[in-house]
């Protein structure tokens, strides 16, 4: 049964502006997603009639399944129920995700969520890391947690366990990542990769959309910056710079948006084509098209990867940096820098990426490796949902660092005891060895 709770909350499909994105990038981003924006779901999730007659529903369910994004409330209706909870992240993994499976998130070579560093770190990226890793954790529990507490506490009632709690003993993590395509890091067996949950079996393109992609030229680029933000919102100088490019290469240009929300004063070249929606995964699976020009968005970035197609990659806020920079570093993308957006850089980028063999031959190999798996990601995920109904929530799957203070999974308490009990002792013999010498030296001046 899938409870929707469609209506509480502003929608972000394609109503987002570049400024906005912008604005909130970076650690502005950091306090949005820890702080306020969880609290509210919560507050408008609990008032609406969904809820109100899920509380009143005699039904029986084996697992509650829900989101480990921005707040921990919807925890709740585990303990409701009675049942196992499961979450699932649809990007790479938070912050706030680690303690409660125990999973290692040692910032030394774990890239934070909020960063754009790859696993090998300088020592100021190393710092940095850190910090951000600990600013996000206190952010998520004091304007997170804490109010949600309070709102969950409301709306079950007081008998319901702290979020804390509740989070510590969830069965299962889903996760939006995979080795092919994201840093490597250790997992505990709780915490399940199932990158390209999304991605079903491409289809044959529809004749609408055969008829944009047939062309004369040497093939299809396609540009879009994803569901959320609305390119047309972009600055009208990046935009025309964008749009110039496009004008230079021999290629017919696919762009996601509409024409009528242009500026006026905006020219469009002759080999751009526009539409407002696109099947995108068949789209980028079509074998005309020979580059993606993206924003770096997770689920844009595997759609292109299960294609097969080098991206160009513009980052705009949140993790899409850290996708492109860990594309560039595999080698079938090429990241241009927002604030530093110019014809030259544009066109040199592209031209690379669709002149140079290695960038096609790059994607289709990691392609090849993200296809290789076991399962396929949606039947991965039906296993362990099962698994973990079959086993009762699967407790065995659990790591007992979940249940460790951090003092002591970093092994604070044991250096304590390891430096401070031969200090100590050291510190005894030297004021014993001194007293000893006074003593000694008092009674020798006595004998004299």
């Amino acid at each position: 049964m899938d409870i929707s709770i469609k209506g509480t909350s502003p929608i972000v499909t394609n109503n987002m502006t570049v400024g906005l994105l912008r604005s909130i990038s970076g650690s502005a981003f950091t306090m949005v997603m820890a702080g306020p924006l969880g609290a509210e779901i919560c507050r408008n999730s609990f008032k609406s009639d969904q809820f109100i007659n899920l509380k009143k529903t005699t039904k029986q369910y084996d697992v509650i399944i829900t989101e480990l994004f921005g707040t921990d409330c919807m925890l709740g209706w585990a303990w409701y129920f009675g049942v196992p909870s499961i979450v699932m992240t649809s990007s790479a993994n938070l912050p706030w995700a680690s303690e409660r499976f125990g999973l290692p998130d040692n910032p030394s070579y774990v890239p934070n969520y909020f960063m754009e560093y790859l696993s090998i770190m300088s020592l100021y990226e190393r710092i940095v890391n850190t910090w951000t890793l600990i600013q996000s954790k206190l952010l998520y529990h004091i304007f997170s947690t804490w109010p949600s507490n309070v709102m969950a506490k409301e709306f079950f009632g007081e008998e319901l366990p702290d979020l804390d709690v509740l989070a510590q003993n969830t069965s299962l993590q889903f996760v939006n990542t995979h080795i092919s395509i994201n840093n490597a890091r250790a997992l505990v067996p709780n915490v399940i990769e199932v990158a390209g949950l999304h991605i079903k079996k491409s289809h044959q393109i529809n004749e609408y959309f055969n008829k944009i992609l047939t062309t004369d030229k040497k093939g299809v680029i396609y540009f879009s910056m994803g569901s959320v933000l609305v390119i047309e919102t972009l600055p009208e100088e990046k935009l025309q710079v964008l749009l110039d490019t496009f004008a230079e290469l021999p290629y017919k240009i696919l762009v996601k948006g509409s024409k009528e929300r242009f500026s006026k004063d905006i020219k469009i070249p002759e080999n751009v084509h526009l539409e407002p929606w696109m099947p995108q995964q068949d789209i980028l699976c079509d074998s005309r098209v020979k580059l993606f020009v993206s924003h770096g968005g997770m689920m844009g970035t595997q759609e292109a990867i299960y294609c097969g197609v080098p991206v160009l990659g513009i980052p705009i806020f949140a993790d899409q940096s850290l996708n492109i920079k860990y594309a560039e570093t595999v080698g079938y993308a090429i990241m241009v820098d927002y604030e530093d957006i110019s014809k030259e850089r544009l066109l040199g980028a592209a031209r690379k990426l669709l002149e140079d063999p290695r960038y096609a031959a790059n994607a289709k190999q990691i392609s090849e490796d993200y296809k290789d798996r076991p399962l396929s990601p949606m039947e991965t995920a039906v296993y362990w949902v099962e698994y973990v109904i079959r086993h009762k929530g699967a407790p065995r799957l659990s790591s007992a660092a979940k249940y460790l203070k951090w003092y002591q999974y970093y092994l604070l308490d044991v250096f304590v005891i390891i430096i401070g009990i031969p200090l100590v002792i050291l510190f005894v013999i030297i004021k014993f060895v001194r007293f000893y010498k006074k003593f000694t030296d008092e009674k020798i001046k006595k004998t004299l």
